[in-house]
């Protein structure tokens, strides 16, 4: 269980960074902080079934 809370925390850090670095280009926030964090957890869940389940 706390692997995958350390986890978590680590998607939210890296999708804040992700959203930051857009809000520097003048576009919304929180609206690539949410896509930032569907993209980078689906990332994470697609390299861990990749590990888990070889085919």
């Amino acid at each position: 269980m706390l692997y995958y809370i350390g986890i978590g925390i680590l998607v939210v850090v890296i999708a804040f960074f992700m959203a930051a670095t857009q809000k520097a280009r003048g576009y919304n926030f929180w609206r690539y902080f949410v896509v930032s964090i569907f993209i980078v957890g689906g990332i994470y869940f697609m390299l861990e079934n990749l590990v888990l389940n070889p085919k």
